[in-house]
């Protein structure tokens, strides 16, 4: 994985870049992330016991979890992800590809319209 051009090598149970805090139903996986920054909080999980993924998996929902000694947190603009064997990328819960992925934050790519109140 390469984040901003500097590589960092990760055995573990997920990577996830994301752009915001929360998605699937209110699990904060980037506590510390903000739509307006431009950059992607990579927020990833190291190997570690199933019993203590599973046990502080809860922590997500309030963020938590980041606190953890087996979660690293990274910040950048553009993000590539390899692994040594096939894996599906998903974006909130869909399939949207295979690896390798570079994902990308583009700031101001989003222009949002509301009503005058």
């Amino acid at each position: 994985m390469t984040v901003d051009g500097t590589a960092h090598s990760f055995i573990g149970w997920s990577v996830v870049a994301a752009n915001s805090k929360a998605y699937g139903g209110g699990m904060f996986m980037a506590p510390g992330a903000e739509l307006d920054d431009g950059l992607l909080d990579v927020v990833l999980s190291a190997e570690t016991s199933k019993p203590t993924f599973l046990r502080n998996l809860p922590k997500v929902f309030k963020g938590d979890h980041v606190h953890e000694p087996y979660i690293t947190v990274l910040r950048g603009a553009e993000v590539r992800i390899d692994a040594d064997r096939p894996f599906t990328v998903y974006a909130d819960g869909d399939p949207i590809g295979e690896l390798p992925v570079t994902v990308r934050a583009v700031p101001a790519a989003l222009r949002v319209l509301l009503p005058v109140t």
